[in-house]
């Protein structure tokens, strides 16, 4: 083994202590490999709050969507075994797989495996639980997709798909006959001797998992995450085990050569349209199983990199494998995000190619200037109307060659002008982020955001997308549908629909456990998906995790069904009353939500708790507090079970099986 220059390692240090202390993450493991050897290896931050022990190369972390890669590997080696031909219909390896559109019938696993099936996204109930491994997702996929559509041709695009490689999950397990747990364990864990590398459906110490934290909310250790969509989500590791699972991303072991190629072919390319990347720096250009085949800045001195990132609510993980040096790079983060990990493994691999003598140089950074602004041409101003997105709706209106976007990227991108700069392309004015029109053809139009959000000392997150997609003008609603529509405007549905060990009650207002209502009645839809009568709104949109709309009421109360979840008008929530004794889960299921109003202000709660429930009490949300969810006063999975008093605004959940009573006193 070569020896490593010290700026390597120190930059390794350097990058994993700027993602602890600007990104709020505990701690922070990575390592590199050459071959099958490991070069370097690390970890900063600390296991716990306490500091009860010292890190561990060990330690293990959530690696989230980083699973996919293992998921992706072991349907090309039953490729390799001639058990399952990619380009066949998935449904001769699924028979009972069905959708309500004609088009599934097309859907291959290569579909799949490169995000281009158009199946609209994530199905997430029962998937993210605390202390508890579950199939419910897994097991309740097939017939909830029974009812759904596609969003596009399948082939015709690629859009990030976790359900896809849930079904990719149900292929293995047909033909190979094994538990996802059992396959994995059999041709990739044991083989390679990676001992560290557990699903939730395997035993092993939890109290090896790295733990962590999510302040202000709640101060102390959150229990043990399990993701239980396992081939999208679900498997833990360390950096140094990741290191070694390259040996097999590179065909180097157990894969063939000829298959890990596949995986690392430009997959993007063969659909009928793509992002605009003239610098070839993004971060999506999608291979099979990977986020990128040939990773910038490593595709300028003519090596293919692939990376695949993954996220959960508690984990982040990178991984980068080169296979012409046979370098990998791993990075697993208890907090933070995945794409600055991602940036620490760009950096340690370049800091490896250089002291190995792979490399000479690498190209320098990109330098940002402020614009020159340039009249618009007025062939752009049949740019202007409704766009769409996955985060807001917005209308764009030229004024003065300048538009103006909202915040992007959960607010790293402030809301700011963009001016022209000529070529129809608008810059802000640190000329750091660029947005320009794109026409795919006469029916379907985005805006692409090639967005630069720097993150000081960890470095530069490069996003290119198509982030908004025009939507067409309606023709004039029914008077009957327009009041029916106006009235939800800007109202928020809570999430009631869920299992009682739901890592989602952490946060009832995050993206998943909450739906503002973006209404646009002079254009006709709900978001990005557009109205057809009183209670529906059907998506048009190609964007990732896209969701129709269904409202229905019971017994006086409004529900929405998004995303096959039931989630209640948040207006309508009760107050609870002082006289209360008792809380009944009603035959739906459903989580019971309450506010406290003035009268029950002040006063203590205790709570007898029937089996497998959950109680929780949040606090009053802060406006200071932005994104970040409102305090947990008491949340029983989490907290255990106490009495708490209560404060007028704070919001009351409880949630057990269809008929099961909670007891409860107020004093």
């Amino acid at each position: 083994m070569k020896n490593l220059s010290a700026s390597v390692k120190e930059n390794a240090e350097n990058i994993g202590n700027a993602i602890t202390a600007m990104l709020g993450a505990t701690s922070v493991q990575y390592a590199v490999s050459h071959k099958d050897e490991i070069i370097l290896s690390g970890s900063v931050g600390k296991y716990d709050k306490g500091e009860t022990r010292p890190l561990s190369k060990d330690d293990m972390y959530g690696i989230g969507s980083t699973s996919k890669t293992f998921t992706a590997a072991a349907v090309l080696l039953l490729s390799d075994m001639g058990l399952v031909d990619i380009d066949k219909p998935y449904k001769d390896y699924v028979p009972e797989f069905e959708m309500a559109d004609p088009r599934y019938a097309k859907i291959t696993p290569r579909h799949l495996l490169n995000h281009s099936s158009g199946i609209y996204g994530t199905h997430l109930k029962g998937a993210f639980m605390l202390d508890e491994s579950n199939s419910f997702a897994i097991d309740n996929l097939l017939g909830y997709l029974k009812t759904c559509t596609l969003k596009y041709d399948p082939g015709a695009y690629m859009e990030y798909c976790n359900d896809g490689f849930q079904l990719l999950q149900i292929l293995i397990e047909q033909v190979s006959g094994l538990k996802i747990n059992e396959f994995l364990n059999k041709h990739f864990f044991d083989p390679l001797g990676i001992k560290n590398t557990k699903t939730p459906l395997d035993d092993y110490d939890r109290s090896k998992m790295a733990r962590c934290y999510i302040p202000p909310i709640y101060d102390g250790d959150l229990p043990t995450e399990y993701i239980n969509v396992i081939s999208t989500g679900g498997i833990v590791s360390t950096a140094e085990d990741l290191c070694l699972f390259g040996q097999v991303l590179m065909g180097k072991k157990i894969l063939s050569e000829k298959s890990a190629k596949m995986m690392g072919a430009r997959e993007y390319l063969s659909g009928e349209f793509w992002i605009n990347d003239e610098t070839q720096d993004g971060l999506f250009a999608y291979g099979l199983g990977y986020d990128h085949v040939h990773l910038h800045p490593f595709d300028k001195v003519g090596f293919d990199a692939h990376w695949k990132g993954g996220d959960t609510l508690q984990y982040h993980a990178a991984l980068i494998v080169i296979p012409e040096v046979e370098l990998t790079a791993a990075v697993l983060s208890a907090g933070g995000i995945s794409i600055a990990n991602a940036i620490l493994a760009v950096e340690s691999l370049k800091g490896v190619c250089i002291d190995y003598g792979f490399v000479k140089e690498f190209p320098p950074p990109t330098a940002f200037e402020p614009p020159v602004k340039s009249d618009m041409p007025s062939e752009l101003l049949k740019y202007s109307g409704l766009y769409a997105g996955t985060e807001k709706n917005l209308v764009i209106e030229f004024k003065d060659s300048e538009i103006e976007l909202p915040s992007m990227l959960q607010d790293m991108v402030p809301p700011q002008k963009y001016i022209h700069t000529g070529d129809g392309k608008f810059t802000s004015a640190d000329g750091k982020n660029t947005v320009f029109f794109t026409d795919v053809n006469d029916d379907l139009t985005f805006i692409q955001c090639n967005l630069n959000v720097e993150l000081p000392v960890i470095g530069i997150i490069p996003w290119r997308a198509f982030q908004y997609q025009k939507l067409d003008k309606d023709t004039v609603m029914d008077a009957q549908v327009v009041a029916a529509w106006e009235k939800r405007s800007r109202k928020k549905y809570t999430l009631v629909d869920d299992l009682s060990s739901s890592a989602f009650f952490l946060d009832l207002s995050a993206i998943h456990a909450q739906v503002e209502i973006d209404v646009d009645l002079d254009y006709g839809y709900c978001r990005g998906s557009k109205i057809v009568d009183e209670n529906f709104a059907k998506s048009v949109l190609y964007a990732r995790d896209t969701a129709d709309y269904k409202f229905y009421t019971d017994e006086g109360t409004e529900y929405l069904i998004a995303r096959n979840l039931h989630f209640i008008d948040s207006d309508a929530i009760p107050l609870l009353k002082v006289d209360e004794s008792s809380i009944k889960i009603p035959t739906n299921g459903f989580t019971q939500l309450f506010k406290v109003g003035d009268d029950a202000a002040g006063k203590t709660i205790s709570v007898k708790l029937p089996d497998k429930a959950v109680f929780a009490v949040y606090g009053e949300k802060p406006p200071e507090f932005g994104r970040m969810p409102a305090p947990i006063k008491v949340l029983s999975s989490v907290t255990g079970n106490k009495a708490v008093e209560l404060a007028k605004g704070d919001m009351l959940a409880f949630n057990a099986g269809a008929g099961d009573e909670f007891i409860i006193e107020l004093n």
